[in-house]
C-alpha cells in the first residue's frame, strides 16, 4: 500500500516527464496546465494559487486516508 501511494504521488506531481512527452493540451496533467497559465497570464497569481490548491486536494486526501498504511510500511521496513 505504501509503495502504491508513493507511486501515485510521484506520477501526480511529475512535471518534467509530462512536459517532455506530451504534445497536445488534452492529455497534459494539471501541473502543466498551471505552467501554461503562468506563461500566458503572469499577473494573475490568485488564480494560479487557487488552481494549485485544487490540484493538491486529491493527493492530500489520499495521504490522510492512507496514513495508517504509510506508518506501518515505514515501521515494517525499518525493523526487517
Amino acid at each position: 500500500m505504501t509503495a502504491a501511494l508513493f507511486t501515485f504521488l510521484r506520477a501526480w506531481s511529475d512535471f518534467l516527464f509530462a512536459l517532455t512527452l506530451t504534445s497536445t493540451p488534452e492529455v497534459r496533467p494539471i501541473t502543466l496546465g498551471i505552467y501554461d497559465y503562468i506563461n500566458a497570464n503572469s499577473e494573475d497569481w490568485s488564480a494560479v494559487m487557487a488552481t494549485a490548491v485544487l490540484a493538491s486536494i486529491p493527493a492530500g486526501l489520499l495521504l490522510i486516508f492512507a496514513q495508517r498504511y504509510i506508518a506501518s510500511g515505514a515501521i515494517n521496513g525499518a525493523i526487517k
